[in-house]
């Protein structure tokens, strides 16, 4: 469903040249890059385009059909890793970053593939950030980050928070943005 409401909207064509290219970090491992066009969020007011990058690990320590699995339940198929961002005239700004393979392989009670489906030991989401950034620098984009706010507004559906904790889920991420934010932004 994801991939065909994403046929439907357009990005800058210099992002979307960036489907499928491969990137090695020294950190990370060899990575494919993903791009996909995104539906608006309501709650964002910003012009622009909306899209998520998907970060798929070349080799990951899962058997084939266990990482096919766990890729297949992210929002578009196929990565370990989403950043969700908006861009504007060559601008790209991130509000969002789960590693989905991880979360859902950890959300099914399978910790320890949970762990090996991580891309670092620790920091991970700012690994990542700190990676894209650069790449996309290299690439002549401008990369930062949005307010904690607006990734909270942006990234959280409401309607999928349980009643009783969206206040402390809110907070958490809130926290987490706004560690990411300062990772990113005084690169």
């Amino acid at each position: 469903m994801n991939r065909a409401k994403s046929s439907l909207l357009a990005l800058d064509p210099e992002i979307e040249a960036l489907h499928g290219v491969r990137e090695s970090s020294k950190e990370l491992g060899d990575l494919v890059l993903y791009v996909h066009s995104r539906v608006r969020p309501s709650a964002a007011n910003q012009s622009g385009n909306f899209g998520v990058f998907s970060l798929r690990q070349s080799s990951p320590n899962v058997g084939r059909w266990t990482n096919q699995f766990f890729c297949l339940t992210s929002h578009f198929g196929c990565g370990h890793v989403e950043i969700a961002f908006f861009e504007n005239d060559g601008e790209v700004t991130f509000y969002g970053i789960r590693n989905i393979a991880s979360a859902n392989a950890h959300r099914l009670g399978f910790s320890g593939l949970s762990a090996r489906f991580r891309l670092a030991k620790s920091g991970e989401d700012a690994l990542v950030l700190r990676f894209i950034s650069k790449f996309l620098e290299e690439k002549g984009f401008v990369a930062k980050h949005a307010t904690a706010h607006d990734c909270v507004n942006f990234a959280v559906d409401n309607r999928l928070l349980p009643r009783e904790g969206d206040v402390k889920v809110k907070t958490s991420l809130y926290q987490k943005y706004e560690r990411l934010c300062v990772v990113v932004n005084d690169n």
